[in-house]
């Protein structure tokens, strides 16, 4: 997932401790919880990057879609470690898989609908799948569902369907060109929830619709508010204890934080300024109700353009791996934000190994300007409006000028680096984002975010725009395996990237910290989404 910007991450040997001490005060008991009344989030600094499910692809979109979306499989409302585990959700029973693993058979519960009370069938998932797949609507979801039969000429644009998923009934089946051990965690994805076959087309994205969880998206309106409602048709055992969840988007993280203290407002869903870390620590203690700390299986980094003249060139990509102050881009985080890294896969994710290639306790500047040899030339580096996007933007414009480098600074309204960076040809040269696990499996990083066969005309994640044919050829080898010789694989493939070719200047593995209202109760961090489950929170 693209990650939270405006969410900050980082630091030490304490925050590591306390985190883990009072990690199982994490929500309030079931008999405490009360139904009803508004929940009143701010969205500081950021909108969501799209509400449309076959778009959304930051971590708020898919907190808020963990809420309103119905799937075949999905994660339950838990904590660790039951949260990472898939349970059937809209399918009967987990599917059943053909021998040669290409063809999987759900059978769909009957009584499902979706919030407009429209019956939820086979054909609600076949009608997601392939609006991902349809070419104009240029999906993200498009690498996690390619192998699917027929899926090449709805790509390319040659065809309008797939003979590869088939809806009968209440069957759904999905047959596959190759076997695929990480298809059920795919299918979980967001991007194939239950849609309306009256859902239309967009590219742009359509910003309420009708859907089959707990929660609906009521309205939205960019770059001011979102509401959710609770679905008066769904009948499952899922939390849904607040009737109204009421976002108002682009508030100011400073405010926003007296805000909560005060009552005034819930929680800031984007985050916290980083100075208030310490002082929210000790006054309120970590994971004990107001304030949580929790790690995630993330890594931000800086996206090298190799598409572009300055990055094209790997000595030069090196260069700003030595260039990169790592702990100055930390401190701006605050306390607990995590730990620093110059790695692709984070600690936690199968097949990582720290080989420590690149500085972690400060720059080199000699090293930086020995690979660069005085030839960086103009840099145009993008990051956030946030006070944090702004204070790395600062860091590492003031690193790379060390090597050599004339930085330019462009600031985006926070999702907004990823739709505009993610447009091919966008005439950046390294722009300041992260990601965070989709599910956990080596190919969500390295795959999804380096493979150049992935690379389209909009909604990329491969922001290095990295595309090497031996590279390509490696991943594509890697995940026809399964178990350790996979992870083996991919952890080669992480350290083998990094060294030679260096795309990324990796720098920091965030945790997630967050404050919330005294009058809420029920936070329950859910391992898989990397945020609070919305549906447990209740108001006290």
């Amino acid at each position: 997932m693209r990650s939270r910007y405006s969410a900050s991450f980082a630091l030490a040997a304490l925050g590591i401790f306390l985190l883990v001490a009072a990690s199982l005060a994490n929500a309030a008991p079931s008999a405490a919880r009360k139904k009803g009344g508004t929940m009143r989030i701010n969205m500081s600094a950021t909108d969501v990057d799209f509400s449309d499910p076959s778009l959304a692809y930051g971590v708020i979109s898919w907190q808020i879609e963990y809420a309103t979306a119905l799937k075949l499989v999905n994660y339950p409302d838990k904590p660790a470690p039951a949260g990472s585990r898939l349970q059937p959700e809209a399918a009967v029973g987990m599917p059943l898989v053909s021998n040669n693993g290409k063809t999987y058979t759900f059978k769909i519960r009957s009584g499902l609908r979706l919030s407009n009370g429209e019956k939820v069938t086979a054909k609600n998932f076949q009608k997601a799948i392939l609006r991902a797949l349809t070419k104009s609507m240029q999906s993200p979801a498009v690498p996690f569902i390619g192998d699917i039969v027929g899926a090449d000429k709805m790509i390319a644009g040659q065809a309008t369907t797939t003979p590869g998923v088939i809806a009968r009934g209440n069957t759904l089946i999905i047959k596959l060109t190759r076997p695929d051990g990480g298809m059920l965690s795919k299918l979980a994805m967001p991007f194939f929830q239950a849609l309306s076959l009256k859902m239309a087309n967009d590219p742009k994205g359509v910003d309420a619709y009708p859907s089959g969880g707990p929660y609906y998206i009521a309205s939205r309106i960019v770059n001011r508010r979102i509401v959710l409602k609770r679905n008066k048709f769904y009948k499952g055992n899922r939390p849904a204890n607040v009737d109204t969840f009421d976002f108002a988007v682009n508030t100011n993280l400073d405010q926003s934080l007296l805000q909560v203290k005060a009552n005034q407002a819930d929680y800031d869903i984007g985050g916290l300024p980083p100075t208030a870390h310490a002082q929210l620590a000790q006054q309120y203690g970590v994971n004990k109700g107001q304030y949580q700390v929790h790690q995630l299986v993330q890594t931000d980094y800086v996206a090298l353009n190799t598409s572009r003249p300055t990055f094209a060139n790997v000595a030069m990509r090196k260069a700003a791996n030595y260039a990169v102050d790592r702990p100055a881009m930390l401190r701006v985080r605050g306390a607990f934000a995590g730990k620093r890294t110059d790695q692709i896969l984070p600690p936690g994710m199968g097949g990582f190994r720290d080989v420590k290639v690149y500085p972690l306790k400060g720059a080199d500047y000699a090293k930086a300007k020995q690979l660069a040899g005085n030839k960086c030339g103009k840099v145009r580096l993008d990051s956030t409006t946030s006070a944090t996007g702004q204070a790395l933007a600062q860091v590492a414009k003031y690193n790379l000028t060390q090597m050599g480098c004339d930085v330019d600074v462009k600031l985006f309204q926070g999702f907004q680096i990823y739709t505009a960076d993610g447009t091919k040809g966008a005439e950046y040269d390294a722009a300041l984002v992260g990601w965070n696990q989709d599910y956990p499996d080596p190919y969500d990083f390295l795959d999804i975010l380096l493979n150049g066969n992935n690379i389209h005309a909009d909604n990329n994640n491969n922001l290095a725009y990295f595309n090497n044919a031996k590279v390509n050829k490696l991943l594509e080898q890697a995940n026809r395996l399964i178990g350790p010789a996979r992870y083996k694989a991919y952890g080669n493939l992480d350290v083998m990237i990094t060294k030679t070719y260096a795309p990324w200047a990796s720098y920091d593995n965030r945790n997630l910290r967050e404050f919330v209202s005294k009058r809420i109760g029920g936070y329950v961090f859910q391992p898989a989404y990397a945020a609070p489950d919305l549906g447990a929170f209740f108001i006290k």
